[in-house]
């Protein structure tokens, strides 16, 4: 994602500011107020509508242009950190910058200020949905929107790929894993984790591979085998959304997987079509994009269901932003780290690209629905507009639609 460049370089803007030089090169600009810290994330949580994109444009302008929290160069590198991590990117810059002002503290705050209203708006919406979802107006209104997340979701998919394909190798274990999941029925985990050890032997040998932190490793270790031996739909549920938190490599499409085969496939706690109608809910709620998944824990289990897809999905962020951060450098010049996440993020973009097509039939019903799928693609991708503008515009046509069969 390209940041907007600042009017003046990062020196004069120093230079500018009195307090510039009380502090070391290595400082950011300034430090902010705790108060200050928690209101400007609180109201983000309110008003972050429109994806990763828009959401970390949001915040370069208020921290880097405005306040001058950070200087353009330490953005961008924190930025890179969190393109690295699975799970939502703009979570984990808001994670990275309380925890750079405020401490651990001002890190788990940022965060839930982040997440808590778009998720309290979420639990919300799916309780309208579960009450009124059957009503014929409230499918008219659908009949738009479904489609349209369905250009949206395609519009991504062309994002990742342009980002991750830049080598014949890297393209070749995309195709290889499109024919993996799609026709040979692989695990997609075990595609993810094929695909980055593949590319790591082939680009960088057989490297030393450093044993994860002990902690880290007895978190998500003991929870897992934890949430393996119990039959309890609560235990059941909290390692499914952990599982997307920790693999989702790709952001919020790549959570799409873990849902589709778990919730929909495996448990059947919700249909494709209904996880559909959650990612359209999602792309109109503030908050990160992969709220979906509190709707579709509040599908499998109401409200507690709801709160635990949230706290799971998202807890990987937080560990990995808070236990890494110090080591944000080592991990970047790493070369067999940047190899194995290359090949998984490779493989990402084809196991999307599968998962979407199982999700095609419950959108594009009629030539009408297709029409609205290619028209939002091409939105998009060609004529560069915000997803947040197009979501708004078929929500409104939904409604318009709708109002208008109810009064046929």
């Amino acid at each position: 994602m390209e940041a907007p460049v600042p009017g003046q370089p990062i020196k004069q803007m120093k230079m500018q500011d009195p307090r510039a030089a009380e502090t070391s090169p290595d400082e950011d600009d300034r430090m902010p107020a705790w108060r200050e810290v928690f209101l400007y994330f609180l109201m983000l949580g309110f008003v972050n509508v429109g994806g990763p994109v828009a959401q970390i444009t949001m915040m370069f302008n208020h921290m880097v242009e405005r306040r001058r929290w950070l200087s353009k160069d330490r953005f961008v590198k924190i930025m890179g950190f969190c393109h690295m991590l699975p799970g939502p990117e703009a979570l984990q810059l808001a994670i990275y910058v309380g925890y750079l002002k405020r401490g651990v503290g001002g890190g788990v705050l940022a965060g839930l200020t982040f997440i808590v209203p778009g998720a309290a708006i979420m639990i919300l919406l799916s309780w309208l949905y579960v009450t009124y979802g059957s009503l014929p107006q409230v499918n008219d209104a659908l009949f738009i929107l479904k489609p349209a997340v369905l250009g949206i979701i395609a519009a991504g998919i062309i994002k990742l790929g342009r980002a991750s394909i830049k080598t014949p190798l890297l393209a070749a274990l995309l195709a290889g894993s499109i024919v993996g999941m799609r026709f040979l029925g692989v695990n997609f985990l075990v595609i993810l984790l094929a695909a980055g050890l593949l590319h790591l032997l082939l680009k960088e040998g057989s490297p030393r591979l450093r044993r994860p932190p002990a902690a880290a490793h007895a978190l998500f270790g003991g929870l897992g085998l934890g949430f393996a031996l119990t039959d309890s739909r609560w235990f059941q549920m909290a390692w499914l959304f952990l599982k997307t938190g920790l693999f989702s490599f790709g952001g919020a499409y790549a959570s799409l997987i873990f849902l589709q085969r778990g919730a929909v496939d495996q448990h059947h706690w919700l249909t494709a079509g209904q996880l559909l109608d959650g990612v359209a809910l999602s792309v109109a709620t503030p908050g990160p994009f992969m709220l979906f998944t509190t709707f579709a824990g509040y599908l499998a289990g109401g409200v507690p269901g709801a709160i635990i897809a949230t706290f799971f999905v998202f807890l990987p962020s937080f560990v990995f932003v808070l236990a890494g951060a110090r080591y944000i450098e080592q991990v970047r010049n790493n070369r067999a780290v940047q190899a194995f996440l290359a090949g998984a993020s490779a493989a990402v973009v084809g196991v999307i690209f599968v998962v979407s097509l199982a999700l095609a039939p419950e959108a594009l019903v009629s030539w009408v629905s297709v029409c609205i799928a290619v028209s939002a693609f091409l939105i998009i991708t060609l004529l560069k507009r915000d997803v947040a503008l197009v979501a708004a515009g078929a929500m409104l046509g939904g409604v318009i639609y709708a109002a208008a069969r109810a009064l046929a």
